[in-house]
């Protein structure tokens, strides 16, 4: 009785920065910075990630859980090189970094699970210029940030 309770389905996705104030950058406290977020957050299906860095500065790649133990990142899923809003729409883990130089060995790396939810529908899907498909199986970019 006591672990059903600790299950709670939202009625909204959820909207997270990563890294809260820090942002996607390298970590002043190495690789435990991003571990620490990911632990203190519950994402689902259908949350929404913000990766928020300067462009030129900073980039963010989705990556294999070997090419982010390693931090090799000659072979990447996919890289964003401006900032960007990205929604979920399946579970899954996800494995991410930087691809320059030095930044993922300094720590600006990070492993999340995004687990199902039973509130989260694709559809209606919103308009093609609203959302475009990730060459990633359940991501979709919402939109790119500014600053």
């Amino acid at each position: 009785m006591a672990a059903t309770s600790l299950v709670l389905d939202r009625a909204e996705a959820a909207e997270y920065v990563v890294g809260d104030d820090l942002g996607w950058t390298i970590p002043p406290d190495g690789a435990a910075t991003y571990a620490s977020w990911a632990s203190k957050h519950t994402l689902v299906v259908g949350d929404i990630l913000v990766f928020k860095f300067e462009a030129g500065e900073q980039d963010l790649a989705f990556v294999t859980k070997e090419d982010l133990a390693s931090c090799d990142t000659a072979d990447t899923l996919h890289v964003f090189e401006k900032p960007t809003t990205i929604k979920f729409l399946g579970a899954d883990t996800f494995y991410v970094t930087s691809t320059l130089a030095g930044h993922c060995s300094k720590g600006q790396k990070m492993a999340f699970d995004i687990s199902p939810s039973s509130t989260f529908s694709t559809s209606p899907s919103p308009s093609a210029d609203q959302e475009s498909q990730l060459p990633l199986n359940f991501v979709t970019q919402i939109s790119g940030i500014g600053f």
